[in-house]
Formats: structure tokens, sequence, C-alpha cells
């Protein structure tokens, strides 16, 4: 059992999750999150996850 990894792919779901709810906006993900938008793009950079220019704008 490994607690970062596994808490690594819970964050992740939950992003993968808000993402698909807000058609990838991520200014509403992050707000669906109760994220800052900042805290999540360092988010989706850290996991490799790329959005559109555009949305990244929110």
């Amino acid at each position: 059992l490994d607690l970062r990894n596994h808490m690594a792919n819970i964050e992740l779901n939950l992003i993968n999750e808000a993402l698909e709810r807000t058609q990838g906006v991520v200014a509403h993900a992050a707000q669906l999150l109760g994220l800052r938008r900042t805290t999540l793009v360092e988010k989706l950079r850290k996991y490799g996850i790329e959005r559109d220019q555009e949305q990244l704008a929110g």
C-alpha cells in the first residue's frame, strides 16, 4: 500500500471528473473543487493534463 500514490490517484480522478462536468473550463472546475484556478492549473501541470489555452483562461 502506497498512501501517497493512492491519494494522487484520487485527486487525479476528482480533477478529471470536475473538468468533465464543466466541459473543460478550468475556472469552473476549480470552483467546483473548492480550489483557486491557479492551484488547479498547477495540479494539471503536475499530472500532465493538457487543456486548450482558451479553456485554461476560463
